[in-house]
């Protein structure tokens, strides 16, 4: 049976593979998917969801989810936002996956009713392909997972999501969106742009010689690879995030300057091997790991989990106090505590955990269940 309902709205790659990857992972949670008409068929075809729709269906699924995920186009993402307020249900969480934040994140807490919470996300994942068609469960694993909380950002809600990325396979980590767009500009924009630019000075070159396909490298095809992405996908982009990438611009054309000095002069060496140097060092071992906040985060979320399951334990420890001593019961049964603590390492041991933090951690529970059971002096 079902247990909890997310809603995406715009399915395409990244919509897609978040819908897919969830059936599999979460299939307890019921994924609905809603689009513009022409793709229904796309993605019913490509059964990454319970439930299909269009946008128009929004008071249809919205109502019922605690999560909806807003995988659209950058520039509809606070459009969508908005359409959603009257349907958000009391303690539901809203999120994106565009690839800017700040501008989304100025605006769209304010679109929200009072009792639902908008975390801004970012997988840092993707391809040169686009559409549901394309949509691959496996994705976002160890990739980075982007998350912008607001300041007032209830703890749970970005537990919960940060257990999304998770289930996806992700790395969650939180970043200001500032920050965050201005890492992106370097580390997602500029790639682009100098991909787009590098085909396009070949093209110029290719109407003298004609030779391009015949004669272009791995390394050249490696880095135009990204110039195949299409340029919707990118036109909300290079809006919302004009300043960063124009002073990574700035950045690149003075380092493309400098190094075309020390090719003229022969110095080149030093801003080569510096260059090199780091770039060696960037390994698929050297992948960003969850920040120590994020992880503590994770610890705090399971103590708090803990001493909830440990809170309700003792309730009802206590109640069972009560019947033993209207039945004149005595406190211990050490049959049902020798058979209690062999089923609980039973359990412990498919969870990986030692027998020996069993033993020493039932102790100290049944003392106190006990305690509490015995009746007063």
């Amino acid at each position: 049976m079902k247990t909890k309902k997310i809603t995406i709205i715009g399915c395409g790659l990244i919509g897609g593979s978040i819908a897919l990857a969830l059936r599999r992972r979460r299939p307890e949670w019921s994924v609905a998917c809603l689009d513009v008409p022409a793709r229904i068929p796309a993605i019913r075809e490509a059964a990454v969801a319970d439930e299909v729709g269009t946008i128009e269906d929004l008071a249809a699924h919205v109502p019922d989810s605690s999560l909806v995920l807003i995988a659209t186009p950058i520039q509809s993402v606070l459009e969508t936002a908005a359409r959603l307020r009257p349907h958000l249900r009391p303690g539901s969480i809203v999120t994106d996956v565009a690839s800017t934040k700040k501008r989304i994140m100025e605006e769209a807490q304010s679109l929200m009713p009072p009792d639902v919470h908008f975390i801004g996300g970012h997988p840092m994942a993707g391809s040169e392909h686009a559409g549901v068609e394309a949509a691959d469960p496996l994705l976002f694993s160890d990739r980075v997972y982007i998350l912008c909380p607001y300041a007032d950002t209830p703890p749970d809600a970005l537990l919960q999501l940060m257990d999304l990325a998770e289930d996806l396979l992700a790395l969650p980590i939180t970043v200001d969106p500032g920050e965050h767009d201005r890492i992106m500009a370097i580390v997602s924009h500029l790639p682009q742009l100098i991909s787009v630019a590098l085909m396009h000075a070949a093209q110029a070159g290719d109407a003298e010689h004609a030779m391009l396909d015949k004669l272009a490298g791995r390394g050249f095809l490696d880095m135009t690879r990204l110039a195949a992405s299409e340029f919707a996908m990118w036109q909300g982009i290079l809006k919302t995030n004009r300043d960063a990438i124009e002073e990574s611009l700035d950045r690149f054309r003075r380092s493309l300057s400098q190094l075309q000095e020390t090719i003229i002069d022969g110095s080149g060496a030093l801003m080569w091997e510096q260059a090199g140097s780091r770039r060696r060092k960037m390994t698929t071992d050297s992948l960003v790991r969850p920040r120590k906040p994020d992880l503590r985060s994770q610890i705090d979320r399971c103590d708090k989990q803990i001493l909830a399951a440990l809170g309700h334990r003792m309730q009802a420890a206590r109640r069972i106090g009560k019947l033993k001593m209207n039945q004149a019961a005595p406190v211990h049964d050490p049959d049902r505590e020798r058979h209690m603590l062999l089923q609980r390492k039973e359990w412990a041991q498919s969870l990986g955990l030692s027998s020996d933090l069993i033993d020493e951690l039932f102790a100290v529970i049944v003392k106190h269940s006990s305690r509490i059971q015995a009746p007063p002096n």
